[in-house]
């Protein structure tokens, strides 16, 4: 039996024994669920902290490595709550609802049959943008915390079809970012990680991929090793992302500032 037939029988059985839950609400889901994943009533708020395009704006972050960088939510409420059940209470199911959502909203894909299943990627696969994902490494000394963003990236991986590799290492001791300014951040994060995995790297379009981004000061500090390593491109992904909400004029159009600094 192929490793995919196994893992469908795996994950029915699963199914059955812990059933897959709203990770905005933590309520089971059953046969009306919205794109397989959110319970009806969460459908709504779900929409409402979507960041709208994906794509970060240049005006709001610093990448200085990364060619561009998206996020599907905004580090907000329900998807806030959600991130931290995964980081501090070990509730690491979310996961796989979360990062079901988040690439849906942030690639060519479209919704699970029902729910369980994967969503179904729709690019087309002779041209795909990446060769593979890297997720951001833990700090050192929080080695035998949950890897959130690595559960992440094989999620992604096992949808878009992706290898993934371990391939960055922290080379020092860096403190927490909640405590910094903006260049205090960049400080502390810069030639802080080095590549580790050198084939895995060279000459490849890599999917970076991060829980939350704030600044974009460690998935920059990444990505410069990454190109240091000999990758050919990096483009960054997360969850979701600190950023201010955009501004809304009276017939509730948005403003935004896009990379190529055009107003939408």
């Amino acid at each position: 039996m192929k490793l995919t037939a196994l893992r469908s029988v795996w994950e029915t059985v699963t199914l059955l024994c812990f059933p897959r839950r709203c990770p905005l609400c933590d309520r089971v889901l059953g046969c009306d669920a919205v794109d397989g994943l959110l319970c009806p009533a969460c459908a709504a708020r779900e929409k409402e902290l979507r960041h709208l395009p994906p794509r970060l704006p240049l005006t709001e972050h610093c990448f200085y490595a990364a060619a561009g960088a998206a996020s599907a939510y905004y580090y907000e409420q329900e998807i806030r709550q959600a991130i931290l059940r995964c980081k501090l209470h070990g509730h690491l199911w979310y996961l796989r609802e979360l990062t079901d959502l988040a690439t849906l909203r942030m690639f060519p894909a479209q919704p699970a049959e029902r729910t369980g299943l994967l969503p179904v990627y729709l690019g087309v696969p002779h041209l795909r943008p990446f060769d593979c994902i890297v997720p951001v490494p833990p700090r050192l000394g929080e080695e035998r915390k949950p890897r959130i963003p690595e559960y992440i990236a094989r999620r992604m991986g096992r949808i878009l079809d992706l290898p993934v590799y371990r391939a960055l290492r922290p080379v020092r001791r860096m403190q927490p970012q909640k405590d910094l300014d903006l260049a205090g951040r960049l400080e502390n994060r810069k030639k802080g990680y080095v590549v580790c995995d050198y084939p895995a790297v060279v000459g490849r379009r890599i999917l970076l991929v991060d829980d939350v981004i704030t600044s974009g000061a460690t998935v920059s500090a990444c990505a410069q090793a990454l190109f240091e390593g000999g990758a050919a491109d990096v483009f960054a992904v997360s969850l979701a992302v600190e950023e201010e909400r955009p501004h809304i004029l009276p017939n509730n159009k948005e403003i935004r500032y896009e990379a190529a600094g055009h107003r939408h």
